[in-house]
């Protein structure tokens, strides 16, 4: 079974968003860290310390 971790759409955006659920899950950790990578770059950090208008 996969898993899809959804936030709500345009504007709803905060700084911190996921982060709790980071800190608490290691399956979300692992998925926000496999994101960073495909990524290449820090999206988990944009998410968790950036400003309102980066997110």
């Amino acid at each position: 079974m996969k898993h899809a971790y959804i936030f709500p759409g345009q504007g709803a955006q905060f700084p911190g968003m996921g982060k709790q659920l980071f800190n608490e899950n290691n399956a979300a950790k692992a998925i926000f860290e496999e994101a960073d990578d495909i990524l290449s770059f820090a999206i988990s950090k944009i998410m968790f310390e950036g400003t309102e208008e980066e997110l």
